[in-house]
């Protein structure tokens, strides 16, 4: 029995369809019958649309007719014959196999965590360097002026003595970086009381760096201070600051960056104080900042443990706990800790 495929046939530029069936020969020509009319096609003659689900299958003529059947089984054999398949066919081969489908939506979650682990964070820091000086510093003064008009940052007076001892300490730490600081940023210390923050150093993209009354006065010595002025520091050269307020932003205001828009910067910079006066910076940022700074200090003398002591000494809420007893109910600081003694064991 000839095979034949049973379907409806509509004549060019006409909205009338036909009952209608074709025959094939192994060459692909078609005998197409309706309507008491026999039409014949050579291969060239026609083209097939790919096969997607379950939907009817559709042959477009040269003169304009067309051709639907919705007997799939048939038509595949038809198809078969012509050896003709088209890339679109591999869309209906996975719509058929749930398996495949599962696995691809998988697969495209765990390229979308992968993105925002890896991917968004790599951009994020490529962007932050290309960030001009002008639109750093713009957003570090507004930071800076939205600080002191909510009062985290106060201008009462801070006795001299302890102004001269910090830009001591912050020159010390200037001139330990030495030739390896970067040319872009303006550095300069800002030394405020502190109230509302307390003992507190943080830095601003600009190159700016903020320290409290509070935090002079925690410092045992000035080595202290230069420990954590060299970490601060190392946000800055780092552009860790830039890189969370980016990051934190979100793919569609990073793709809008991406694209030539980098000074849509500054309006994401309203999460930048927060940033700066809780230290929020990730783990990882942490660790490079504290490794930027222990190096420092071991290569100049001072030691590596001055950081290490002055880090337990703003994290620490009691005084009656150990440094031990403190490090164990504070796994992210310990891992720092951690970090800096083995920079330590290695200058030894």
């Amino acid at each position: 029995m000839v095979d034949q495929v049973q379907g409806i046939f509509f004549q060019p530029n006409s909205s009338k369809s036909y009952d209608a069936n074709f025959v094939w020969d192994a060459a692909g020509s078609l005998v197409l019958r309706f309507d008491g009319n026999e039409v014949g096609y050579s291969s060239s003659q026609y083209e097939i649309e790919p096969k997607l689900g379950t939907t009817h299958r559709v042959i477009h003529f040269r003169d304009g007719a067309r051709f639907e059947s919705a007997d799939q089984e048939v038509f595949s054999r038809f198809e078969a014959t012509l050896g003709k398949r088209s890339p679109l066919n591999l869309v209906h081969w996975m719509e058929s196999r749930w398996r495949f489908a599962l696995v691809s939506v998988v697969g495209i979650a765990l390229f979308c965590l992968a993105f925002l682990e890896y991917g968004v964070p790599a951009v994020a820091k490529s962007v932050a360097y290309q960030v001009p000086q002008s639109v750093r510093r713009s957003i570090s003064e507004e930071s800076l002026d939205w600080m002191e008009q909510t009062g985290f940052l106060d201008d009462a007076r801070v006795k001299r003595i302890k102004v001269e001892s910090a830009r001591a300490a912050f020159n010390e730490s200037i001139q330990l970086v030495g030739e390896n600081l970067s040319p872009i940023p303006e550095y300069k210390l800002h030394v405020y009381r502190g109230e509302q923050i307390g003992a507190n150093a943080f830095a601003l993209p600009s190159g700016d760096i903020v320290a409290t009354e509070f935090f002079i006065d925690l410092c045992e010595n000035e080595d202290q201070m230069v420990a954590v002025f060299l970490h601060e520091i190392a946000h800055v050269e780092l552009q860790h600051g830039l890189r969370s307020v980016i990051q934190d932003a979100g793919v569609v205001a990073l793709a809008s960056i991406v694209l030539g828009d980098i000074s849509s910067i500054a309006g994401l910079a309203g999460s930048l104080p927060a940033i700066a006066l809780e230290s929020r910076y990730s783990q990882q940022f942490e660790l490079e900042a504290d490794a930027f700074s222990g190096t420092i200090l071991e290569e100049s003398g001072i030691g590596a443990e001055a950081l290490e002591t002055i880090l337990i000494k703003l994290h620490k809420g009691s005084p009656d706990l150990s440094a031990a007893q403190f490090l164990s109910t504070h796994p992210s600081l310990k891992q720092r800790v951690d970090k800096l003694r083995v920079i330590r064991k290695a200058n030894d």
